[in-house]
């Protein structure tokens, strides 16, 4: 296990100079001119020419490139040309609301998904079954701003039991709306994912043995069946976990939730170089980090890849 973690950890290093290569020159084929961005209508040529002095966008690409991976090795990511705050500083302070929005918004898609694929493959083939799995469909078809601009229009204009937007100094009320709009379609495709590994699980002939030794079915259905189809169920959860982490630039947008997936479209749409670098790479090193994770965790739920390893590298 500890050389595997190894190697793992060693490929993150190719992985993330390429994630920083790539985000590097793409940058610069945003159109617009940062400077001109910074200085607003009214400047004047010996302004600009000092600002690119100083941001080194008079050099060569070759050469910004390299003072670029520089200051990554440093970790480093330069100073907001909007802001002229640094950029490391931003992302901190941004983060911890989109972990907040994304561990809720993971909770509920678990909890809801996991129960209605279970009870979905416990009532194969009835009108429960086909109901739950019809409305996944729905639910993994909606787009988010549509879903979202829904609850806002009913719970928030109509109703007037929650909030349209805002962090509201962390309170529960703000959060519901965000956490179900991110969550919706993760919650559908968990909910398929289970229903299909459990109604292979319990086809096995242990399931069956169990059932006929007078096993009720609740606990054959989560302490035997559920514990053996989790693998393609972290696959999904570990994914999208990670790509909530990176920022969930569609519902943050919609709420108005100050996470770093606002953060990052509001940089791009200010052409605010060095925070899109830094907050793409901080982004691709979170999901790297969320993966390692779930490939770790698999060996711990089925004590099998284990014995796989050991039977493939000789006794």
């Amino acid at each position: 296990m500890l050389s595997y973690l190894l190697k793992r950890l060693l490929l993150f290093v190719p992985i993330l100079i390429g994630v920083a290569t790539v985000t590097f020159f793409l940058v610069y084929v945003l159109p617009g001119d940062p400077v001109l961005s910074m200085v607003g209508e009214r400047y004047d040529q010996e302004t600009i020419d000092r600002l690119r002095k100083e941001m080194h966008l008079d050099e060569p690409l070759v050469v910004q490139y390299g003072y670029f991976i520089a200051g990554l090795a440093r970790l480093d990511f330069g100073v907001s040309y909007v802001t002229g705050e640094p950029v490391w500083e931003s992302v901190q302070k941004r983060f911890p609301f989109t972990f907040r929005l994304a561990l809720c918004a993971m909770i509920i898609s678990v909890v809801i998904g996991v129960s209605v694929g279970v009870l979905a493959a416990w009532k194969w083939r009835t009108p429960f079954d086909y109901l739950t799995m019809g409305t996944t469909i729905v639910g993994i078809s909606m787009p988010v701003f549509w879903l979202g601009v829904l609850l806002i229009y009913l719970f928030s204009m109509k109703l007037g039991l929650l909030p349209a937007s805002g962090y509201g100094g962390g309170s529960i009320k703000h959060l519901i709306l965000p956490s179900f709009t991110l969550a919706q379609a993760s919650t559908a495709y968990v909910a398929r994912i289970t229903r299909s590994s459990m109604l292979d699980v319990v086809r096995e002939h242990y399931i069956q043995t169990a059932r006929a030794k007078g096993v009720s079915e609740s606990r054959m259905l989560f302490a035997h069946a559920l514990r053996n189809a989790l693998l393609p169920i972290i696959t999904v959860v570990g994914t999208d976990f990670g790509s909530y982490l990176s920022g969930a630039v569609l519902t943050e947008s919609i709420f108005a939730w100050p996470g770093l997936g606002r953060f990052t479209l509001d940089a791009i749409l200010k052409r605010d170089i060095p925070t899109i670098q830094g907050a793409v790479f901080f982004m691709a090193v979170v999901f790297m980090t969320v993966n390692l994770a779930v490939d770790l965790l698999y060996a711990w739920i089925d004590p099998r890849i284990k014995l796989q390893r050991r039977t493939a590298s000789g006794p």
